[in-house]
């Protein structure tokens, strides 16, 4: 069985992270919730437990009655049904987009958990971590992320995807979405996560959990063979091993 609180620092260290990993926990049932987790009782939005879990360093939850700051977070957890005028577009037309059709467009394709098969869920730093988490994400600069992808295409695997609308980061791309698909993917922090959870300049990836391990051993061989933690550029003359990769000379 994984050590996943040492897999968890090994990620860390490994990417030089400025804040530390997170697993994320969905529970059947709210009394399904683990002591370790804080359970908030204001509301809130997904991604502001995804933020104060990181900066705080600790073991939060929210639950379908908790989690209701931000609608289509909750729904995408699938907490409860995503609101009929924020599918109609209504709800957002000249706040997320020009008019309700534009608005509408945003929601189109969004991949939901569905509805009721959650009632909560629980973040906590991956290193502190005692019960096994369901999607690790891992918030970074893109120089750090882009080290994420050498490791995922180390052994064969497939390129990753970053396909978004700017709406719905920490909630749904990396959440829901590997979540559903069990694909590891990448997303922007978007303007939510920036004006409430504290979230730069910063793009994340989710991972399903049990691809967690395999990023890290990974990333391990990739260290040092593709690239080394932070990058140095090199201009001329090149490495004679730089020109042998490189040259289209035969």
């Amino acid at each position: 069985m994984m050590n996943f609180a040492k897999t968890g620092e090994e990620l860390d260290r490994l990417l030089n992270l400025r804040t530390p990993s997170l697993g994320i926990k969905f529970f059947e049932k709210i009394a399904d919730i683990t002591d370790e987790f804080e359970v908030i009782k204001d509301d809130v939005m997904v991604c502001q437990v995804i933020g104060m879990a990181r900066y705080n360093e600790s073991a939060l939850a929210a639950t379908k009655d908790s989690a209701t700051a931000c609608a289509m977070g909750g729904a995408s957890l699938g907490l409860y049904a995503p609101p009929g005028n924020m599918l109609d577009g209504t709800r957002n037309a000249g706040a997320w987009a020009a008019d309700a059709d534009a608005a509408k467009k945003l929601m189109e394709g969004r991949v939901l958990i569905d509805e009721g098969k959650f009632e909560a869920f629980g973040v906590c730093p991956l290193k502190n971590m005692s019960v096994e988490p369901d999607v690790v994400q891992a918030f970074g600069t893109p120089e750090q992320m882009l080290a994420m992808v050498y490791a995922n295409i180390w052994d064969g695997g497939d390129k990753l995807e970053l396909s978004t609308n700017g709406h719905g980061g920490s909630c749904n791309e990396v959440l829901s979405v590997p979540y559903i698909t069990g694909k590891a993917r990448l997303a922007l922090a978007d303007i939510g996560e920036k004006r409430h959870a504290g979230a730069q300049d910063e793009m994340i990836i989710g991972i399903p959990f049990p691809q967690l391990e395999r990023f890290v051993e990974n990333l391990k061989k990739a260290y040092g063979a593709i690239y080394k933690y932070p990058f140095k550029p090199y201009f001329a003359p090149l490495p004679e091993a730089v020109l042998q990769r490189v040259s289209t000379k035969y």
